[in-house]
C-alpha cells in the first residue's frame, strides 16, 4: 500500500520519537512490537497512555480513540469502575491456582447474557478461546475436521490460520475456496483437517459438508466477519448454519470474540436470533484486561470433565474475573448501550452525509456500536468482494489522513472497524465527522483520477 507523500511526511514529522523507539526496540523485539499486526510502514505509533477515550503518544499527541484495542475497550480507557474493582483485588491476590467465588460470579454474568450457555470456561484470550472451543467440539463430535469461512479469523493456532488472507491468485473457486496455510512453521498437515468455505453462501456450504459427511464435526465462524470490515450474514445465512449443524450432527460455534457483549449485550447471538452450541468471546467483556471465555450445552462441555483437555495456569485468576464481573454487572448497562447504539448511528449516518457531500463514493456498514466506512459502491457480502471491489491505497490513507488530525478512526488495517465505548459522547462523534468531513474532499479527488 502506497501512502501519498504529504500525509507520509506529515504523520512522520508528528511522531520522530516513535520512529527513534521503534528502531531501538527492533534491536531487542521482533519487529519492534509485541504483535505482528502492530507494525506498520513508515512506522507503528508508540503510546505514552490511555484516559478515556482518548491514546497519547511518545511525542505528546492525542488521538480520539475509536480504534479501542482492536475493539476490545467498550468500556474505553481506564473506567474509573473497573479500575477501583481491579485495584481492590490487588490486596487479596492476583493468581490462586485454586478455585475462587470469582469463577461462578463470572460464569452467571456470563450464562445470563447468552441463553444458549449452560456451562463456562474461563480462558486468556480470544486465541485461547478458539482454540479450546474447537478441541471440545471435536472431542464431543468424534469428528477430527472443522469447516471455516475464507477469510474469517480465530486467532493464532494452526488450525485457523488457514485462508485467512489467502492473495488474489490463490483464491481457488469461489464456491470451493483453496486451502492456504498462511504461517511459517504451521505444517502443510494441518491444512487436511481443515474446509474452507465461503461466506454468505448457504449452498457451496451444503455441498462441502456433503462431500466430507462423517468427517467434518463443528463449523466455526465469526457471525459478523470482522476481518473483513464489518460483513453481515445475508439471507438468514446463520440460520441456515443451523440447521446444517443440525442435519449433519456438527458443532456450531460462533467467534464472538468481537461481537460479544458489544453488537447486543448477548452478542451476535441474540442480535440474529440464532443458537450456536459453543461460543468463543474475550476482548470486551474484560475491560481491557486479558481474559476469554468459552461455553456452550451443558451436554457438550461437560466433554472437559471427560477427556477434553483445558488447562492454564492462569485461567479464571481473579484479577481478570474481578474486571470481568464489574464490566458486565456494572458498566454494559441497558442505558450505557442505548446511548453507545445511538452514538453509532449518529457516527455511521455523519459518514454517510459526509461521503455524499463530498462526491466521495462509499458506504457504511454498521451494527450498533461496530462500523467502518468502505469507498465503494460494491455490496460487500464475503472475503473477496472487499479484496476485489475496495482500493488498499485509499483505505490507508484514509487511516493515516484522520490520525494526522487526531482522530485514530479504527485500528490500523483497511478491513477493520470503529467500536463506540460507554465514554464516547456526541461531542467526541461530531469532532470525528469534522475530521472526515475535511479529509473526505481528498479522498473524492483521489478516487476519480
Amino acid at each position: 500500500m502506497q501512502l501519498w507523500p504529504d500525509i507520509e511526511s506529515e504523520y512522520v514529522e508528528r511522531t520522530p520519537t516513535s520512529e527513534r523507539l521503534h528502531r531501538e526496540t527492533r534491536a531487542h523485539v521482533p519487529a519492534g512490537v509485541a504483535s505482528t499486526f502492530r507494525n506498520w510502514d513508515p512506522h507503528p505509533l508508540f503510546v505514552e497512555r490511555a484516559s478515556g477515550v482518548h491514546l497519547y503518544d511518545v511525542d505528546g499527541n492525542a488521538y480520539l480513540d475509536f480504534a479501542l484495542n482492536n475493539g476490545a475497550a467498550m468500556v474505553g480507557h481506564a473506567h474509573p469502575a473497573v479500575n477501583e474493582a481491579v485495584a481492590d483485588q490487588l490486596g487479596d491476590g492476583t493468581l490462586y491456582c485454586h478455585p475462587h467465588e470469582l469463577l461462578s460470579e463470572a460464569a452467571v454474568e456470563i450464562k445470563r447474557r447468552w441463553d444458549p450457555i449452560d456451562l463456562v470456561r474461563f480462558t486468556n484470550s480470544g486465541t485461547d478461546s478458539t482454540m479450546h472451543a474447537i478441541r471440545v467440539a471435536r472431542a464431543y463430535s468424534g469428528r477430527d475436521k472443522i469447516l471455516k469461512i475464507e477469510g474469517s479469523y480465530h486467532g493464532v493456532h494452526d488450525y485457523v490460520l488457514i485462508s485467512k488472507s489467502t492473495p488474489e491468485g490463490k483464491w481457488g473457486h469461489p464456491k470451493r475456496p483453496a486451502k492456504l496455510v498462511e504461517s511459517a512453521g504451521v505444517p502443510e498437515q494441518v491444512a487436511e483437517t481443515v474446509e474452507v468455505a465461503p461466506f454468505n453462501d448457504l449452498e457451496a456450504v451444503e455441498s462441502i459438508l456433503r462431500e466430507h459427511r462423517n468427517e467434518i464435526g463443528a463449523v466455526i465462524v465469526e457471525p459478523i466477519v470482522m476481518n473483513v470490515a464489518v460483513t453481515q450474514p445475508r439471507e438468514r445465512f446463520l440460520h441456515g448454519l443451523r440447521e446444517l449443524c443440525d442435519e449433519y450432527g456438527l458443532v456450531y460455534i460462533f467467534d464472538e470474540v468481537k461481537t460479544g457483549a458489544k453488537v447486543a449485550p448477548g452478542g451476535a447471538a441474540e442480535y440474529y436470533g440464532v443458537e450456536p452450541d459453543l461460543v468463543a468471546m474475550a476482548k470486551s467483556i474484560g475491560g481491557n484486561f486479558p481474559v476469554g471465555a468459552f461455553g456452550g450445552s451443558e451436554e457438550i462441555m461437560r466433554t472437559i470433565e471427560d477427556d477434553a483437555a483445558h488447562f492454564g495456569t492462569y485461567n479464571g485468576n481473579p484479577l481478570v474475573l474481578r474486571a470481568l464481573v464489574t464490566v458486565l454487572r456494572d458498566v454494559l448497562t441497558d442505558e450505557a448501550y442505548e446511548r453507545a447504539y445511538a452514538l453509532g448511528d449518529a457516527l455511521a449516518q455523519g459518514y454517510e452525509d459526509v461521503m455524499e457531500d463530498a462526491g466521495l463514493v462509499g458506504h457504511v456498514d454498521q451494527v450498533t456500536t461496530q462500523g467502518t466506512a468502505v469507498f465503494t459502491d460494491h455490496e460487500i457480502r464475503n472475503y473477496r468482494d472487499f479484496q476485489t471491489h475496495v482500493d488498499p491505497d485509499l483505505q490507508e490513507n484514509y487511516f493515516f489522513g484522520m490520525l494526522n488530525r487526531g482522530v485514530m478512526a479504527q485500528p490500523h488495517g483497511i478491513a477493520q472497524q470503529w467500536t463506540i465505548s460507554v465514554q464516547h459522547d456526541r461531542a467526541y462523534v461530531d469532532e470525528h465527522l469534522e475530521a472526515f468531513k475535511d479529509l473526505a474532499p481528498r479522498l473524492a479527488d483521489e478516487q476519480s483520477l
